[in-house]
């Protein structure tokens, strides 16, 4: 018998007049959103949209379904990514990806970065500032760093000088954060090198999916990933070389992934993304950034991915959602 499922999103909007700029940038386009329904429907199952928080809190009470795909964001606040699962909580229904409190703290860039310390993960060095003009830069940690927004995804408010390497530049970038977010500035040590992004599916067996490389640009150091959600998109002739990337260092890349899913408590799948760095020859890995929800949009990591594999874009997203399933007892 076909499942009852609740989407959960929230859509990007045409309003150019937002503050910061890239204050919708998490969220997904309605293609995205019509190709994940379209997916869910290949399944088997009936889709019924929901919206993001706010809908789905005037829709609770009155809510009928077996099960939610929540890839809704919120709009701010380092809570803003927990605002469906709590509600969901409340009302008993169970969803796919990770609980509140696990969003919240892969959100919150610090706290994932103790998390991830103790469970053996590498990560850049770093510290913050939180009002404008106020810099101090501690000991252990040097130039170049890169400044972003403390609990912010989808590289939001990172843009080509976002690397900076003296001190009047970290204070101009750390001002523009501290007063455009309204959040402390985390300002990590910028590992210079190659960038690398993977999957990991599944709950007590995990399956992790193909490692990516992603194009760096020469000039800024910044991958294209991000240069493309700051609105630029470097030719490959400005990228540099790809590195030759061998068993060992995939395997490292992989087994770190693992380790982050399991020590950030993510649920069902997930995307990590990582650096390699130039600065000498034991090629050392640093993890940048978790992405509980990572995005579904068939032109990023996902999709690319399930081409590889020769699956369809339905397959993957149904494999999943079959992890969900599986977990709340519904497969």
């Amino acid at each position: 018998m076909p499942l009852l499922v609740g989407f959960t999103f929230d859509l990007k909007t045409g309003d150019d007049r937002a503050v910061p700029h890239d204050l919708w940038a998490e969220h997904d386009d309605p293609v995205t959103i019509s190709s994940v329904e379209a997916a869910l429907k290949a399944g088997g199952h009936n889709v019924v949209r929901i919206g993001g928080s706010k809908e789905l809190l005037k829709k609770l009470r009155r809510l009928k379904c077996d099960i939610v795909f929540n890839i809704a964001e919120g709009v701010s606040g380092r809570n803003r990514e927990s605002e469906v699962p709590v509600l969901l909580d409340t009302a008993d229904i169970p969803y796919t990806g990770p609980d509140a409190l696990a969003l919240s703290v892969a959100l919150d860039k610090s706290a994932a970065k103790k998390i991830l310390k103790y469970h053996g993960v590498p990560v850049p060095g770093s510290f913050e500032i939180t009002k404008k003009g106020e810099v101090c830069v501690p000991r252990g940690v040097d130039f170049p760093f890169i400044v972003k927004p403390r609990y912010e995804g989808s590289a939001k408010g990172i843009r080509a000088d976002s690397v900076v390497g003296d001190v009047r530049a970290l204070k101009r970038r750390a001002a523009c954060i501290v007063e455009c977010y309204r959040q402390p500035a985390l300002v990590e040590e910028f590992i210079d090198g190659w960038e690398f992004t993977v999957g990991v599916i599944g709950n007590g067996r995990l399956s992790v999916l193909p490692v990516v490389q992603r194009h760096v640009d020469k000039r800024t150091g910044l991958s294209s990933h991000v240069l493309k959600k700051c609105g630029r998109k470097p030719g490959m002739s400005a990228c540099r070389e790809l590195l030759e990337i061998g068993p060992a260092l995939e395997d490292r890349i992989r087994e770190l992934a693992v380790k982050a899913f399991l020590g950030l408590e993510c649920r069902d799948f997930a995307r990590f993304d990582f650096r390699v760095s130039s600065k000498n020859k034991n090629k050392d890995i640093y993890m940048l950034e978790a992405n509980p929800l990572p995005s579904l949009a068939k032109d990023d990591y996902f999709a690319m991915v399930a081409e590889l594999e020769g699956i369809t874009y339905e397959d993957m997203i149904n494999r999943m959602f079959a992890a969900a399933l599986e977990r709340c007892g519904l497969k």
